[in-house]
């Protein structure tokens, strides 16, 4: 991609912190079509903005496919035997 539209993308696309701000309201509701179009134009610039939504979408399909299941692997889900073990894999050799 030629430098001057970079150029003209930067000056002319949302910040970074906006468009992550625009993706989360994107998994609320609809975007404004001017808004989804913006945030199109900073993906072709932003590879780590393209890749924050595609971490965000694939993190909220796992989540929605199984939602009794969120949590269940959480720290207070750890056994006793579990929780002991670790303590001692992280205890300082003597």
């Amino acid at each position: 991609m030629p430098n001057w539209i970079i150029n003209f993308l930067a000056r002319n696309t949302p910040s970074c912190k906006e468009v992550i701000q625009l993706i989360s309201n994107s998994m609320e509701q609809p975007l404004s079509l001017q808004k989804r179009i913006s945030l199109q134009f900073h993906f072709l610039i932003c590879k780590w903005c393209s890749r924050y939504q595609k971490q965000l979408r694939f993190i909220r399909n796992i989540l929605g496919r199984n939602p009794e299941k969120v949590g269940e692997n959480a720290p207070g889900a750890l056994s006793q035997e579990t929780k002991e073990r670790i303590k001692q894999a992280l205890r300082p050799p003597k």
